[in-house]
């Protein structure tokens, strides 16, 4: 006979405190690599559709929408990877009734946020849009596209707790939430946008079908019984103990959106007096660029999200230090192939959007500029997923302001006012130098905290005693035999 669900999940959990590290991150990273790559590159598929279909000022509408949209998911994230670096040390500490709880109070707290968030946007949308950087002339087309794309924020929440099926052992499904998303926005978009000629309504809706699909099928499992944190209707409730544990942890996520959004509207705002319309439409194709390149380090920190988080719970050490260091050699690696296509083919890239030569020429100078120490962005970004993966959320924080907010945001204001609009440009390599070192120090320190640890475990061992590591594995071997039933 064989091993009911429950049990068969909870072997799957445990694999994260015994399996090669290396085989662990391809597991579990590969499919977040291929499915945030895949989100983005519909993201570019889109903005090439909305190009053609609608023109520059239809890109520079949606630059215009994604600070609105980056508060609602500021939100999101707060409970949605909070909860999920929650759930992975709960679940590897043995307390699943609190991470199941954790799951219903994430829910909960984020579809209340979102009403009132969409309510308040929707009553004062033309006035945001103003404040968010659009000229005159580019207000009614982004009103029109923030009507129809806040909906999307009553749903969107569900993208948030993806983490949650990696932490259960189903990188898979975890890859099926963003390729399901992905598919549906390809074929709905060109759509509305070129069957049915809805201009930049379609682009809205499209991107609204593809949230629906990705929140159907993440509901299906979390609504599954058998799943080690499976949801449900009982932990449904607002739990202020449990947000708090959620909100420590997923504080960095929901300070980057916020910065985000901040450094979004500064931009426009930098961008549209120093540049015009036409330096934001530029932004906004260079912006989806950017952001496919880096997909995969933002994969490879989802991967290795459950792996940290289970073995800092379980107090296997060597493990975790482990983890960080090949999580920064492909994070590296990645950030420097980026790096290269930028610098070798920004003409090339621009031309798949557009064929304007004026968009083409300012969009291939905001790529090679922008973004020319992209190669070290890897230190800051896994660094910072580090610290909080590891439960320590108000320095992932500090991290995370470290960039946007601190070095950034200023840069962007004050360069500019010496430089014209190649301060812009040049705010981006100020910025990705000095947050590396910063997250560099960070992690140096805590290596060295990690080296202690694991010394003080290995004396302990020399004298017979067992470790915290060895009495968790005892623990949590004999709580699994409970559950499983006599043959």
């Amino acid at each position: 006979m064989g091993k009911p669900a429950r049990t068969r999940n909870a072997d799957m959990t445990e694999q994260f405190g015994t399996e090669n590290i290396l085989k662990l991150m391809l597991k579990f990273s590969l499919p977040a690599m291929v499915a945030s790559t895949v989100n983005t590159s519909y993201h570019l598929i889109n903005t090439i559709f909305i190009s053609r279909a609608v023109g520059p000022m239809g890109i520079a509408a949606i630059a215009i929408g994604g600070p609105i949209s980056s508060i609602q998911g500021a939100f999101n994230q707060l409970v949605g990877n909070g909860c999920a670096a929650a759930v992975a040390i709960r679940v590897g500490k043995g307390d699943k009734e609190i991470a199941r709880g954790l799951v219903g109070c994430s829910v909960t707290f984020s579809f209340t946020i979102a009403l009132i968030n969409v309510f308040i946007a929707q009553m004062f949308k033309v006035q945001l849009v103003t404040a968010f950087g659009a000229s005159p002339a580019l207000v009614p087309m982004a009103s029109e596209y923030l009507t129809i794309s806040l909906f999307g924020m009553l749903i969107g929440f569900f993208t948030g707790l993806n983490p949650l099926m990696r932490i259960e052992g189903y990188p898979g499904r975890a890859m099926g939430t963003m390729l399901v998303s992905a598919a549906v926005n390809s074929i709905a978009t060109p759509l509305f946008l070129f069957v049915f000629k809805l201009g930049i309504r379609g682009a809205a809706l499209g991107t609204l079908c593809g949230q629906v699909a990705s929140a159907i099928w993440m509901m299906s499992f979390l609504l599954n019984k058998d799943r080690v944190i499976g949801l449900k209707w009982k932990h449904a409730r607002f739990n202020f103990s449990y947000f708090l544990e959620m909100a420590k942890l997923g504080l960095p996520n929901c300070l980057m959106n916020v910065t985000q959004s901040m450094l979004s509207v500064t931009m426009n705002r930098s961008l549209t007096s120093y540049g015009g319309d036409m330096a934001l439409s530029a932004w906004g194709i260079c912006n989806n660029i950017n952001g496919f390149v880096q997909q995969p380090i933002f994969g490879l920190n989802q991967g290795t999200q459950p792996i940290i988080g289970y073995n800092v719970g379980a107090k296997n050490y060597h493990r975790v230090k482990e983890a960080l260091f090949k999580a920064l050699a492909v994070a590296t690696f990645f950030a420097t192939l980026g790096w290269l296509i930028t610098r070798l083919f920004p003409v090339q890239l621009m031309h798949i959007f557009t064929d304007n030569e004026e968009l083409i020429g300012v969009g291939s100078s905001i790529l090679i500029t922008f973004r020319m120490l992209i190669m070290v962005v890897g230190t800051q970004q896994v660094g910072a997923a580090f610290f909080q993966n590891s439960g320590k959320g108000m320095t992932a924080a500090l991290l995370t302001l470290s960039r946007q907010i601190f070095i950034l945001i200023p840069a962007v204001l004050i360069l500019p006012r010496y430089f014209g609009f190649t301060g812009i440009l040049y705010a981006g390599p100020v910025a990705d130098g000095l947050s590396s070192l910063i997250t560099g120090t960070f992690l140096f320190f805590e290596v060295k905290r990690y080296n202690r640890l694991i010394k003080e475990q290995e004396a302990q061992a020399a004298l017979g005693a067992p470790d915290d590591a060895s009495i968790f594995a005892a623990e949590t071997a004999e709580d699994t035999a409970a559950q499983t039933p006599a043959e």
